[in-house]
């Protein structure tokens, strides 16, 4: 699963509101209900095993669990997915196993810091035909500058697999420098944001790889900026205090071969976030994101892998819930919270090449824009990116690679350092 990343700007939860909200994200631990398909065998490895021959109480670090920065919309919006990311492997009934998960991290905003958290995975006994494991723990973040989150989650099965549930919660507080230089040329604001925030989740298997479901997400976010008078800019985009109560709904269509190391296979994701005043939110707004990865495998050592995603929101949203390009993986190569507006659209491909059987090296491009003027931040309809990258695997069997990605866009670059595949 995935630790997503933050922005200059948006409601900063760090890498850690995510690792924090999943506990241990911890590792593989809580899967999307689609069986595991058998793990392709690695480069100048013969006897690789697959999924059913691989040991049932083994756990893996999280594919996703990369150092994009989260933020306060993440928090209360997208733990659920990380979540619902499919295991390489099943959990024997009545098996359970305890996971320590430390990620080292070094983003454009924190800076460097630590995130992990340790989990217990486990598959009761009496749900024979669960399909994925069940999973509590607690997570947590620490930064230069003295950012930090904590949370703690548990996700389980019901109805032996048919139903799947989340409950997380967390909080924390972060620093960082806000540039607003489309207000004040160069100017760069000191940034303090604490937050407390708690998701219920709930989703429902209709098919082989097909969940539906929705929840409610509620957080408090307090920002302030230090020796910085905004003036006329509107406090409905930078309140001082917001509240947050969210309904979710979501749908997944995973096909993908394997969830760390995709070589086949297509991940489709879609989600509507209702914030209310009549759930406590301060403001009213929908937001729509729908995303789509496909991956295409040539021979042994090479996997095109490709991705297209879309974010736009409508009403009265905070600052930290509009579409944020250089957020997360749309698009690598630009300081989060430069581009800002109410609609994102990004595509990007991306070629990686097993050179031996623990060093890879990935090449990756991709365009896109943010569109409708959020004020005091910029808006450009053709924002490329490109870079290169190198992969480390820390993990054979499972297939998880350490990661430095350099990164470049218009005018900005960036150097990534994460675990797991970019997407």
């Amino acid at each position: 699963m995935a630790l997503h990343g933050l922005r200059s700007l948006r409601c900063t939860v760090a890498p850690a509101a995510r690792t924090a909200l999943l506990g241990a994200i911890v590792a593989s631990a809580a899967a999307s209900a689609q069986p595991a398909r058998p793990v392709d065998p690695q480069p100048g490895d013969a006897t690789a095993p697959d999924a059913a021959q691989a040991p049932a109480d083994v756990i893996r670090v999280p594919a996703g669990a990369d150092t994009r920065t989260a933020t306060v919309g993440d928090l209360t919006g997208q733990l659920p997915e990380e979540l619902d990311a499919p295991t390489a492997t099943a959990v024997k009934p009545g098996s359970s196993e305890w996971v320590v998960v430390p990620i080292p991290f070094k983003n454009p905003l924190l800076g460097a810091g630590l995130e992990g958290g340790v989990a217990r995975l486990y598959k009761p006994a009496d749900q024979p035909n669960q399909p994925r494991a069940s999973m509590y723990g607690v997570g947590g973040m620490y930064a230069e500058g003295d950012s930090w989150a904590l949370a703690a989650a548990d996700r389980r099965y019901w109805a032996d697999g048919k139903v799947r549930s989340t409950v997380a919660a967390g909080g924390g507080e972060v620093y960082y420098d806000l540039a607003l230089d489309s207000l004040r040329q160069g100017l760069r604001a000191p940034v303090q944001q604490s937050f407390r925030g708690g998701v219920l989740d709930v989703a429902y298997h209709l098919g082989e790889h097909l969940w539906v479901g929705g929840g409610l997400k509620f957080a408090s976010v307090s920002t302030g900026i230090q020796g910085f008078d905004l003036g006329a800019v509107d406090s409905s985009v930078f309140p001082g205090k917001y509240r947050m109560g969210i309904l979710a709904i979501k749908a997944e269509q995973d096909s993908r071969s394997d969830e760390f190391y995709p070589t086949d296979g297509a991940l489709l994701r879609a989600d509507i976030w209702i914030s209310t005043t009549v759930l406590g939110s301060d403001s009213d707004y929908v937001k729509y994101e729908v995303s789509y990865n496909r991956y295409f495998a040539f021979g042994d050592r090479n996997v095109l892998a490709w991705r297209i995603a879309g974010q736009t929101v409508t009403g009265n949203p905070p600052f930290f819930a509009d579409p944020w390009y250089g957020a997360g993986v749309d698009l690598r190569g630009y300081t989060p919270g430069v581009y800002v507006g109410k609609s994102l659209l990004a595509a990007q491909a991306e070629w990686r090449w097993q050179a031996t059987r623990k060093l890879g090296v990935v090449a990756f491009a991709g365009a896109g824009g943010v569109y409708g003027t959020v004020q005091p931040f910029r808006q450009d309809d053709w924002l490329p990116s490109g870079g290169l990258g190198l992969r480390w695997r820390v993990a054979e069997k499972y297939r998880v690679n350490f990661r430095v990605d350099y990164a470049w866009g218009k005018g900005d670059e960036q150097l990534l350092i994460s675990v797991g595949e970019a997407f």
